[in-house]
């Protein structure tokens, strides 16, 4: 599949901006107190959130809900945490070319560290029940770090 680099740029700003709507509502929909946080503090919803989709079993038709949601929550973590950014990945030799990705973070080594947040998103809601949203934030953390 050949990836349109200037329609994945087109359409960043409208990504980028739903994010926030998206994940406030997503926050409002589990029952969260103070749902406007997961905006400002996404760690301290990593928990729960991985608590509530570790129980989830996830339908075909459920699954592009499930990883938009869970996409933008860990780009989100990874902003706030390590001080990154979200942008299209315009390097033609990266595995990631046309993607949106975060990256540029200032707390790991590698200026040139970054990862797809709805790829993460969409191999977890893959996995049969008792998945870990946790898990791979770490997985993804430890990979950023030793690069």
């Amino acid at each position: 599949m050949t990836i349109d680099i200037e329609k994945q740029k087109e359409r960043f700003d409208s990504f980028r901006e739903e994010r926030m709507p998206v994940l406030h509502d997503f926050s409002q929909k589990l029952g969260f107190q103070n749902a406007h946080e997961i905006l400002i503090n996404p760690v301290a919803f990593l928990e729960p959130i991985s608590s509530w989709l570790s129980e989830q079993d996830i339908s075909e038709d459920a699954k592009n809900w499930i990883v938009v949601r869970i996409g933008y929550f860990i780009g989100e973590l990874f902003v706030e945490k390590h001080g990154g950014c979200w942008s299209v990945c315009e390097a033609p030799g990266s595995r990631y070319y046309g993607h949106y990705v975060v990256g540029e973070f200032s707390s790991f080594n590698n200026s040139n560290a970054l990862f797809a947040p709805m790829e993460a998103a969409f191999e977890l809601a893959n996995q049969p029940k008792g998945r870990s949203l946790s898990a791979i934030v770490n997985e993804i953390e430890a990979g950023l770090s030793g690069l």
